[in-house]
């Protein structure tokens, strides 16, 4: 952490990289902020009759017959690697509501986070909390109002980052298939393009 005051006020920009740094020993509070943005994006259901946002278990999902969207929560990353978490946790959740296997597979569809990309996205949430951080305490840091302004510049400019970020590492629709009744289930992976809400991106 930087040592005195003084060196605080000349450096408001090297305060916010040591608060972001430290933010990685809390991946909670990041985990907190991304988990409310992605809820609120969620809130477009898109061609969906419902949206199942970040389950904890395979209980979060009901059996149901409508066609329906999950988003696999940051630590349900996908990647082309065999048995990455993304397709481990989706086939969790189409064996089994629970305690009783799953009837109705073929009306659920995944999003998930790409592996690579959500540590972009991480990288800017924490940013984006390390610059509010420093707002909150701008009274006990004694900041002058140029000071302010560049942390209100810095994190509006973290905040459109994450924003930007979300669909960017939320572009993996796993899409469960199966040739015949005996035959495996299969996840076909699809990478999203175009603009929209999550659940709008997919459903198109």
């Amino acid at each position: 952490m930087v040592g005195t005051t003084s060196v605080i006020l000349s450096a408001p920009t090297k305060l916010a990289e040591d608060k972001a740094e430290l933010l990685k020993r809390e991946p909670g509070k990041v985990l907190e902020e991304l988990d409310k943005r992605i809820r609120n994006d969620l809130t477009q259901l898109g061609d969906f009759s419902r949206v199942h946002p970040l389950p904890g278990t395979p209980q979060d999902v009901p059996d149901d017959t409508d066609a329906r969207l999950v988003v696999l929560g940051l630590d349900h990353s996908y990647s082309r690697e065999p048995n990455n978490p993304g397709e481990v946790a989706a086939r969790s959740i189409l064996e089994s509501k629970g305690n009783s296997p799953r009837i109705y597979r073929n009306t659920l569809t995944f999003l998930a986070p790409d592996s690579t990309r959500k540590e972009e996205l991480e990288e800017a949430t924490r940013r984006y909390l390390a610059w509010a951080q420093i707002l909150g305490e701008k009274e006990s840091l004694d900041l002058t109002q140029n000071m302010v302004r560049q942390a209100e510049t810095q994190m509006d400019a973290a905040d459109k980052a994450i924003t930007a970020r979300i669909p960017e590492t939320y572009h993996w629709l796993l899409v469960p298939s199966q040739n015949s009744p005996d035959s495996p289930l299969e996840l076909q992976s699809i990478r999203l393009t175009g603009q929209g809400s999550l659940a709008a991106r997919a459903s198109r």
